[in-house]
């Protein structure tokens, strides 16, 4: 059988047998796929735990309890590069850019664009913080305890942690009492 013919019957057996198989089996099966492909699992697989693991087999750190909702894009380089804190919640079509660039184009030869908007840095999301639907996280961007982010808004610069952040670009809205532990 050729081998695009076996990776698309692992595709396949992990997009919509997984509820039979074993994280280990999960693995074994994700075992010599291109990264693209598990994480295009990752981003479109309708169960949290098996997201999860297809994000952290492509070197993705997540914390316990954590829940990434289908959508979440991230543009890391496979690098490691975008990191979740413990109990994050995640909403649907989230983008987390830590590596950005114009590609081919010949605008990377243009000295604001090189010195400017190319940038590669780590984006950290922190415990318990919320992740609004299809807002954008970009380069650099550390998401503190506790602090929410609102759907549809576009994060530029580090958000302090127990406030909410909204808007294009997200400013703060308000800072929140400290929970009790």
């Amino acid at each position: 059988m050729p081998e695009t013919h076996l990776a698309s019957e692992r595709v396949t057996r992990l997009m919509f047998d997984y509820e039979s198989l074993g994280r280990e089996h999960m693995i074994a099966l994700c075992n010599g796929l291109p990264r693209k492909v598990i994480r295009w699992l990752g981003i479109n697989h309708p169960d949290n735990q098996t997201r999860k693991l297809f994000y952290e087999l492509t070197g993705v750190p997540i914390g316990i309890g954590t829940y990434l909702n289908a959508g979440l894009v991230l543009y890391d380089e496979y690098d490691g590069l975008v990191r979740f804190g413990e109990r994050v919640a995640v909403a649907h079509n989230v983008t987390i850019v830590a590596s950005q660039g114009p590609n081919n184009s010949r605008l990377a030869d243009i000295p604001y664009v090189r010195d400017r908007l190319i940038s590669t840095a780590p984006v950290t999301i922190d415990d318990d913080a919320w992740l609004g639907a299809g807002c954008i996280i970009l380069p650099g961007v550390t998401v503190g305890r506790s602090a929410i982010v609102g759907a549809g808004s576009i994060v530029s610069r580090s958000v302090e942690p127990h406030t909410i952040v909204a808007g294009v670009p997200a400013k703060l809205v308000r800072r929140l009492d400290e929970p009790a532990h």
